[in-house]
Order: C-alpha cells, then structure tokens, then sequence
C-alpha cells in the first residue's frame, strides 16, 4: 500500500461509519416521531376544516415535539445519502447516470417532504387562526405523496448500482426495489377519495415504513463494509 493510503482509508471508513450511523439514528427519530403524533389518529381524508383545526389545537405540542423529531431526520438522510452516492461510485468504478439519479432522486424526495413539513409547521402554527386549515392539511399530506416519485427514482437507481457489483449486499437492492414499488402507490392517493389509499390513509404511514426498511438495512451494511475494511486494510 503505497505511503498515505492508510489514512484515505482511514477517511473512507469514517465516512461510510458516520453516514451508517446518520441513516440509523434517522430510522430512531423518525419512529419516535410516529409514536409521539399516533398519526394513526389524524383527521380523516373527509374531515371538515373545523375538524382539523380542533385536532392541531388539542394536539400542538405533541405535533410540534413529532415535527421536529421528523425534520431531523430528514435531514440525517441528506447524509445518509451522501454517503450511500460516494459508496456506491467507489463500488461501481465512479460517476455513472444511475449514480447521478439516485443523488438527484433523494435531493427531491427530501426537499419535498420537507415542503410538507413547512406547510404542517404553518398549519400548527396558526392553529384556529389558519384560514384554511383543510387546505394545508391536504397540502402537506399531497406533498409527502408527491415525493413517492423521486424516491423511487433513487431507490431504483441503487438496486441497478447494487445488483452490477458483488461489493454491496444484493439484499440491500432486492429492500430498494420493494421500496421503490411501493411509492409509486402512493400516487393512488390523488385519486382515492376514502380508505387505505387516501390521502390521510393508512398508506402514509405503510409505504414509508418500507424506505425505512432500506435506510436501516444499508444503514447496517455500510457499516459492516467500514468495519471489515478497516480490518483487512494493511499498514504495510
């Protein structure tokens, strides 16, 4: 190993750690904000504006507490994915169109959800005063809807990544491909005018339940694969 090599290693090695840790702790936030708003118990796809209004005004601190639990989170996957494009260059042999896609797909599936987030935060922020409570409640659920086509964009360019090389677990693309299917049901919800695939249905809290899936699976490998190389590497 030629004089200097240990340390880019070294620097690799806590890349991908760190990103493997970011991605991790993103899926434990993102949980904690679930459990802390009980989304289950939101207002309905019919539910009238005064309706919504007297579920945010009951509700403020806990929605506020979740949003912020859910802001961070999102914003770990920024370096959940900054980690994931440079692995899966080095993996691949460097830039490619599917690298490019899959880094352009997660900018907008984040930058999306947190239009949604911004508009939920105004909704809670103005509470009974909002003029139109429905109209930012939908707006905010649309939004994460509307996200579901980036993020399969990135989650099928990482399966395509994933499965040309033996040096990322193909289980990893098999947890993508899965993911990327089911957000493109999310689509369902603008046309769904009751149930499950609503637009405040169940499907907003199952689909995303499959990206954390994959978040947290190539969470754990990005890790193993800085924990193993970090023991192969040679000084010499």
């Amino acid at each position: 190993m030629k004089a200097g090599a240990p340390n880019r290693w070294s620097e690799r090695n806590s890349a991908l750690m760190l990103a493997g840790l970011a991605g991790t702790l993103s899926i434990a936030l993102g949980i904690a904000g679930v459990l802390v708003d009980q989304m289950e118990t939101f207002p309905g796809t019919n539910a009238t504006a005064g309706e919504i209004a007297s579920f945010v005004q009951a509700n403020r601190t806990a929605l506020v507490v979740a949003m912020l639990l859910n802001s961070v989170a999102v914003s770990l996957w920024l370096a959940f994915g900054a980690g994931v494009w440079l692995w899966v260059r080095e993996m691949t042999g460097g830039e490619s169109f599917f690298s490019a896609c899959f880094l352009l797909g997660l900018v907008s599936f984040v930058t999306l959800l947190f239009a949604g987030f911004t508009s939920f935060f105004v909704l809670i922020y103005r509470g009974a005063e909002a003029s139109d409570p429905r109209l930012l409640y939908d707006l905010a659920f649309g939004l994460l809807a509307m996200s579901g086509a980036p993020t399969a964009l990135a989650l099928g360019s990482y399966s395509v990544l994933s499965l040309r090389t033996h040096h990322i677990p193909g289980w990893t693309a098999f947890l993508a491909i899965l993911a990327a299917l089911a957000h493109l049901a999310l689509f369902a919800s603008f046309w769904t005018t009751g149930g499950f695939f609503s637009l405040q249905g169940g499907v907003i809290i199952a689909i995303p339940a499959t990206l954390f899936a994959w978040i947290l699976g190539t969470s754990a490998a990005m890790k193993a694969a800085a924990r193993l190389e970090a023991s192969t590497a040679s000084p010499a």
